[in-house]
């Protein structure tokens, strides 16, 4: 029969519980020690702080799934058919800027509606959608004109 060993706790030499909970190892006062073994602490993580990372922050109902979407597609319209040179392309950036700048709220899906419904600001999304372009259209010119010195 196997006699079990019985270990007795032993106290720490300073009688005070370390706040890194690593054993073995001196407590400092020096702030750059603490944070280097904090690394070695360990990693506790429940399962729904886990899963919560790969489900949405935010729930939205299908009518705001809808509405995101349409924003989404006017928001891509309009900026990747910027600089279009095809009819069809140019037509679609159009029809998307027109809607972004109208602020009738009298239909059910204008801009300034989707966007509140969205909890978002319209006019903040607004200035910041004509301030890319202008920055875009800025860039563009410039490059044309560093082309024609070039040349």
């Amino acid at each position: 029969m196997k006699s079990l060993k019985r270990f007795k706790p032993q106290p720490s030499h300073d009688n005070r519980r370390s706040k890194l909970w690593v054993k073995g190892v001196n407590q400092s006062n020096s702030p750059w020690e603490e944070k280097a073994l904090a690394v070695f602490q360990p990693d506790i993580l429940v399962t729904v702080q886990y899963l919560s990372t790969y489900r949405r922050r935010f729930h939205l109902q299908p009518e705001q799934l809808l509405m995101l979407a349409v924003l989404e597609d006017a928001i891509i319209c309009f900026q990747d058919n910027l600089t279009a040179t095809t009819p069809r392309k140019q037509s679609l950036f159009h029809e998307a800027e027109e809607w972004i700048v109208d602020d009738n709220k009298f239909y059910l899906f204008s801009f300034d509606n989707i966007c509140e419904g969205l909890a978002l600001d319209p006019n903040y999304v607004r200035r910041g959608l004509l301030r890319w372009k202008e920055m875009v259209l800025r860039e563009l010119a410039r490059k044309q004109a560093r082309q024609q010195l070039a040349s």
